[in-house]
């Protein structure tokens, strides 16, 4: 109830008026409880939800903030609620386990609001969609929670993985892989950057307009923009941005990019005049990054396996971006349908994605060991049918926004051994100072540069 557009209330002489937007906490117990059933990306639910019905700001804040918060914690949450309740937790009915959450989120986060209010409204919702039985419940725990009672941690000397994976609520299978590669230490920044709330950033579009009309632009909006972190090529947008509401976004002068993401173009380093082949082009916003350097005189060609993402592909590179210089093919990257090469080609494959699970919260726990293997096997592949289409002295960019060693060093080595006619090139001449590794491939990490975990590695055909 109430995630539908209601009748319009009637006003005190029988006018229509606007419906009042729901309780923030009904909203996100009913769309963490489709996340969890459906399996759904927690950005597509939530810009659904937000366009079926036009929410005031302060709830559409509100709303995001808790399911995200919760997605994050999640892991902590439920261990403090299973150390309580046992598997009775677990036989509670689906919406009932999402205000639980909830009302232990917001204990745990430190929420500005009263922990009584907090008490007080976990409580009604319960009884909302419960019985007196499961309201009780509620009751006894978050009281408990208010009067700051917790429940235990493993122990980090005997049992540091299980510490972790609490502590910072993420997959066990993650904390091994990640304590074995990096060590305790460094795990342990990696999981504590993956809940951090991330920054927007957006990269002008300076094929349609310059850098100072569009700044100016985004202060008429009220979000002056900040450099960003590292000196990458996107700027940073506080005070509650929303690309969606944006004049300047829906009118294409800008893209939500990560500072990361975009400076694997920088890697790339296309040229004025050149023709380009972005292999896996969606979501598009490396193919306009590409497709606005290399100007009117140059070509991008953007491929895309899947029908859907190829029609959204044109929608936002030649409808709102405007970009005639780009092509969308529909194909499939590990058979190319092209003959002639390329001066330079990207191949931005898909991968885990485990980089960006701090813009992405729900996804660590749709996540298996098994998608790792499976991406890697895949990577491989299409760097072979990329190959053939790189001109003899051309570029290709490899890069995925995992930081696996089978989905990135692994895939980088296997392939030099069988093309002994690509040779690595360095990439820190072309990146910012803050980017920089000294090393033969780039990576970037949450820990270090706050930014999506990206690995790239740049070869030169001879």
């Amino acid at each position: 109830r109430g995630d539908k557009p209601a009748a319009p209330a009637r006003g005190p002489r029988g006018r229509k008026g606007p419906t009042p937007d729901p309780e923030p906490r009904d909203l996100a117990a009913r769309l963490l409880a489709s996340i969890e059933t459906r399996r759904a990306f927690s950005d597509k639910l939530l810009a659904s939800a937000f366009k079926e019905r036009s929410y005031a700001p302060a709830t559409r804040a509100r709303v995001n903030k808790l399911v995200k918060g919760v997605l994050r914690r999640r892991g902590e949450i439920d261990a403090l609620l299973e150390g309580r309740l046992a598997e009775k937790f677990k036989a509670l009915p689906l919406l009932m386990r999402q205000i639980l959450r909830l009302g232990v989120y917001q204990m745990l986060d430190e929420s500005p609001i009263p922990r009584p209010m907090v008490v007080d409204e976990t409580v009604r919702l319960a009884k909302k969609y419960g019985h007196p039985g499961t309201a009780g419940l509620a009751n006894a725990i978050l009281r408990r929670l208010a009067a700051g009672e917790r429940a235990p941690l493993p122990d980090p000397v005997s049992d540091p993985v299980g510490h972790l994976e609490i502590l910072y609520s993420h997959p066990r299978w993650m904390v091994e892989r990640w304590t074995k590669r990096l060590g305790l230490e460094e795990a342990e920044r990696l999981l504590a950057a993956d809940n951090e709330e991330p920054v927007v950033s957006v990269r002008p579009n300076l094929a349609r307009a310059d850098e100072a009309e569009i700044k100016a632009r985004l202060r008429g909006e009220g979000f002056p923009p900040e450099p960003a972190r590292n000196g990458g090529p996107v700027w940073v947008m506080r005070g509650g941005f929303v690309p969606s509401r944006s004049p300047a976004f829906r009118e294409g002068l800008i893209s939500l990019q990560d500072e990361a993401e975009a400076c694997v173009v920088s890697i790339l380093d296309p040229r004025s005049g050149e023709w380009v082949l972005d292999l896996c082009a969606a979501p598009g916003g490396k193919t306009a990054q590409i497709a606005e350097v290399v100007g009117p005189d140059g070509r991008v060609i953007a491929l895309e396996r899947h029908g859907s993402r190829a029609k959204a592909l044109r929608a936002n590179l030649l409808e709102r971006l405007r970009l005639p210089n780009v092509r969308v093919v529909c194909g499939d990257g590990a058979r190319p349908p092209f003959r002639a090469g390329f001066d330079r080609v990207l191949v931005d494959a898909p991968c885990s994605g485990l980089g960006v699970l701090r813009r992405r919260a729900d996804a660590r726990w749709r996540k298996e060991e098994s998608s790792v293997l499976a991406m890697a096997a895949l990577q491989p592949k299409l760097l072979e049918g990329a190959a053939p289409l790189v001109k003899p002295g051309g570029v290709m960019v490899y890069s995925v926004c995992s930081l696996e060693a089978e989905e990135t060093v692994d895939v980088v080595e296997s392939f030099l051994r069988s093309h002994p006619e690509f040779e690595l090139q360095g990439t820190d001449r072309f990146l910012p100072a803050a980017f920089r590794t000294g090393g033969a491939h780039w990576k970037a990490t949450p820990q270090r540069n706050g930014t999506d975990g990206v690995f790239a590695a740049r070869f030169h055909r001879r």
